[in-house]
């Protein structure tokens, strides 16, 4: 081994790898100045900045080698890619200034792979023009097999002639075939350095330059023209080359010798040494060893640093180990050794394995192939009342003896590993029962002479898992049952009804948020215990549970019986008061009742959710499923969902109603009505659609997005006011004079050409805060109008107080008042009496000549419908009643 490895060691990577490393170190504990003699022209990101495109135009380059030139330096390497044209008045001009430079510039050639999979290569060149005014020289930077540049070519053929690397070429020299390793001793800080923008602004001067062999490239990270090398981490392919030009310039020659003849005598006196030096103890043979290596480091140091010879001395180290390892051999018997010390190893285990057997607080069990237990700690022997060296058939536990007789049984010693079996029995403890789980493994042993025989080691591990099983059993109830009531939860009862047949009855409790709220959580916990108590108590053969808050659920399995027979039977229940905490309380109750059993366990019960949500929008307390309102409910639900998306994917428009003055017949306005066209669905009424939006809280959002079309549309016309509809939600919970002062700010149109259209709810709960809104509205300069006035509380009492300009008699009036003299004078009543308050009176629904007149001897301003004109898109109304203005037209 020792005689072999010289041979075979610096072929192997680990050790190429190493001795890289060492040279690299020492490389970096002899640091060397460049000479001064080459500077680098850095095209550096400040550069980039300073120019802003790349590729750059050529006749940068060209003002570089005029500044250069100039300043009388020596060769010029411009390490930048010019095997493409550019603009043919760009490389003219780059060619000409080259040629006046006179032959002192170098430009590169590679040479690379034709493809990336081809092993033929190609040489890049500049193009014809600049190369025919310069010199080419080989720019290549090549990697070792771990990425890193640590040689440089000379040079290579190009054209058939020999031709030098830009290193050879800037140094001067005259080899130009093979390859040398770079001196990275040198350290690239103190190559002379500046930016190419500070040498073309003149910020560098002449004197700096002069003399110095000039490098011109890519310095930028952005450029990704950065290699991998020894010492520095990375560095700029230009600095590369600088660096091995300096390596020549220093007559830095690094050579590598071979060392195979010297690592074998070494190999040889080190195997004369041991032999020789037997008596030697191992201590001195360790230092002498050290001081070996550590010699062989130094000398391999100065050899670097002042004869540029680079040698490799991870081979002496090796061969120093494995001259100790063969030292340390001489001096003792190693097989005596090993036995010795695997005897005190056992002895050390027997002794850690009683120990921690009789320190377990687990009961532990060890036998052997005979099923003979060889040691057994103290809990287990009270567990299982035996000792050691009996039997484990005597076991009284029979199913720890059965599971040990089966695993014995099954035992196959050419399976690989412990094969085990768990077994849980139950045994007497202080008038409780323990749990206890019993763990059986068999591992297999080595016998001599004995292979054809099962030998194994056993061991039994007793753990009580008592309140393992405690808390088992309590997530269990948790996971089954409602904390507060004991009753089944949600999730386990429709896991027990599926499949099941009877009639489902959910129960809620009336007004239970509103005592919750005057009575607090704790009196609301104490009637839900009530609740379920009473159920319970009644139905004790029913499935019962708590679905959420004070939502009950009763499955009967009675399926012969009518729903009606179970509505009433359970609201019997509740007829009586329900006693709690001292007191009691009168509980109303609305059930909502379905079949299960010819559909899944969720859609059965959500039939019993919509049935519920029926009969607390009726009168009735209670409601069987209707699968017609159930429908009705899904389309509810969908439309909810999807309103939002709906305003936002353009669903929604307007359409828009012509208010006409009735004497003149002339155009005064329109109002702005709201229509959703669904994809799917189709036109969806506003009738349906915005007590949903109303509900939900969408109805904000929308009434801010009519607010801006509307006024958006208004713009538009020459003349015309545009009446809004205002929610009475919209109104109470929307800051509704910022809306309108942002539509009015972005359509541009003036306050008083708005008017909104107000319901009698929208103030009727609360007056003082409403009139303060109404007020902010007015000072902003917009109408306001009274909706569908008559057929609310219509109470005279506010009307006076409210800050109103219009009064618009609802529809159904108009339309009846030609043929009921009492609605007739109805109409008459409110149109004086608006008048008295100064308000202009808008009819609608104005369907025929007759009720117009009529409405005109009343003096009735304005009115609007189907006799004039059905809700029309804004193009209509603007064509028929020529409402463009001029700079609309244009």
């Amino acid at each position: 081994m020792i005689l072999a490895f010289p041979v075979i060691g610096p072929q192997l990577a680990p050790v190429i790898q190493l001795n890289d490393g060492l040279v690299a170190t020492r490389f970096e504990w002899a640091p060397r100045n460049a000479s001064g003699q080459i500077a680098f022209i850095a095209i550096d990101k400040h550069t980039l900045d300073e120019v802003g495109v790349w590729p750059w135009p050529r006749n940068i380059y060209g003002k570089v080698l005029d500044t250069l030139y100039g300043a009388d330096v020596g060769d010029i390497f411009l390490d930048i890619d010019f095997s493409t044209p550019s603009g043919a008045s760009e490389d003219a001009l780059f060619a000409s200034t080259l040629a006046k430079v006179g032959g002192g510039v170098l430009l590169p050639v590679f040479r690379q792979q034709k493809t990336a999979s081809s092993s033929q290569t190609e040489i890049s060149q500049p193009i014809p023009q600049l190369l025919a005014n310069a010199w080419p020289v080989f720019a290549n930077v090549a990697t070792d097999a771990d990425g890193l540049v640590r040689r440089f070519d000379f040079g290579n053929d190009f054209d058939g002639k020999p031709t030098p690397s830009a290193a050879s070429a800037l140094s001067g020299g005259a080899r130009i075939t093979g390859s040398q390793l770079i001196d990275f001793s040198i350290v690239p800080k103190s190559i002379p350095t500046y930016s190419l923008t500070d040498v073309i602004e003149g910020k560098v001067g002449a004197k700096q330059l002069a003399g110095r062999s000039i490098v011109v490239g890519a310095s930028a990270v952005e450029l990704k023209d950065t290699f991998s090398v020894p010492v520095y981490g990375a560095l700029a392919g230009p600095l590369i080359h600088v660096l091995a030009a300096e390596t020549q310039l220093q007559n830095r020659n690094l050579r590598q010798i071979d060392q195979t003849t010297l690592d074998l005598l070494f190999a040889a006196a080190l195997i004369v040494g041991v032999f020789c030096f037997r008596s030697l103890g191992m201590g001195k043979t360790t230092l002498i060893a050290a001081a070996l290596g550590c010699g062989c480091e130094v000398a391999a140091f100065f050899l670097q640093k002042d004869l540029a010879i680079v040698s490799g001395t991870i081979v002496p180290w090796a061969l120093l180990a494995f001259a100790w390892v063969l030292a340390l051999n001489e001096r003792i018997d190693l097989g005596e050794m090993i036995a010795a010390i695997a005897n005190v190893d056992a002895r050390n285990s027997r002794r850690l394995m009683r120990s921690i057997i009789a320190d377990s607080s687990d009961g532990i069990i060890a036998f052997d192939s005979d099923l003979r237990m060889s040691e057994i700690s103290d809990s287990a022997r009270s567990i299982l009342e035996i000792r050691a060296g009996d039997s484990l058939l005597t076991i009284r536990e029979g199913s720890v003896s059965q599971a040990v007789s089966e695993i014995v049984g099954q035992y196959d010693p050419q399976q690989i590993g412990i094969q085990s079996r768990t077994v849980e029995f139950l045994k007497p403890l202080n008038e409780t029962l323990a749990a206890y789980e019993a763990l059986i493994t068999l591992s297999p042993l080595e016998a001599i002479g004995r292979h054809s025989i099962k030998v194994f080691g056993g061991c039994i591990i007793i753990r009580d898992i008592t309140a393992r099983k405690l808390y088992e059993d309590r997530l269990k109830r948790l996971s089954e049952q409602d904390e507060l009531t004991g009753l089944l939860n949600r999730r386990e009862f429709l896991a027990r009804i599926e499949g099941r047949s009877g009639i489902i009855a959910l129960l809620d409790i009336e007004r239970f948020s509103s005592i919750c709220t005057t009575l607090g959580r704790e009196i609301g916990d104490a009637l839900l215990k009530a609740v379920a108590f009473r159920l319970l108590s009644a139905l004790p053969d029913a499935l019962l549970a708590r679905i959420d808050g004070d939502l009950f659920a009763v499955l009967s399995a009675e399926e012969e019986r009518e729903p009606k027979d179970h509505a009433e039977a359970l609201l019997h229940l509740f007829k009586e008061p329900v006693a709690y905490n001292g007191m009691s309380t009168a509980v109303g109750i609305r059930l909502g009742l379905a079949r299960c059993g010819l559909v899944s366990a969720e859609d059965s019960l959500r039939a019993a959710e919509s049935a519920l949500d029926t009969a607390k929008r009726s009168s009735g307390q209670w409601k069987a499923y209707d699968p017609g309102v159930a429908l009705q409910q899904t389309r509810i639900r969908r439309l909810e969902v999807e309103m939002r998306a709906a305003l936002h994917d353009n669903q929604f428009f307007l359409v828009f109603q012509p208010q006409i003055d009735l004497t003149t017949r002339r155009f005064v306005g329109a109002e702005a009505l709201l229509r959703w066209e669904h994809p799917e669905l189709g036109l969806i009424s506003p009738a349906e659609f915005v007590p949903i939006a109303e509900s939900s809280g969408h109805i904000c959002e929308i009434g801010r997005w009519v607010l801006m079309q509307s006024c958006a549309e208004a713009a538009r016309w020459s003349h015309g006011v545009i009446s809004v509809n205002v929610s009475a939600i919209q109104f109470e919970r929307a800051d509704l004079e910022a809306d309108v002062l942002r539509a009015l700010h972005h359509s541009g149109l003036p306050a008083s050409r708005l008017c909104l259209e107000l319901t009698e709810s929208a103030f009727i709960n609360d007056g003082k805060r409403s009139v303060a809104k109404m007020m902010g509205l007015r000072k902003a300069g917009v109408a306001l109008a009274l909706d569908d006035f008559g057929t609310g509380y219509s109470s005279m009492s506010y009307l006076a107080d409210l800050p109103l300009d219009k009064l618009k008699i609802d529809q159904s009036f108009v339309r009846r008042m030609t043929d009921d003299p009492s609605v007739r004078e109805i109409v008459r009543a409110i149109v004086s009496m608006g008048h008295g308050l100064g308000l202009e009176i808008v009819a609608e629904g104005i369907e025929g000549e007759a009720e117009m007149e009529a409405l005109c001897r009343l003096r009735c301003e304005t009115g609007q419908g189907y006799l004039f004109s059905k809700p029309q898109p804004a193009a209509d109304i603007r064509q028929r009643y020529r409402l463009l203005t001029a700079a609309a037209i244009g």
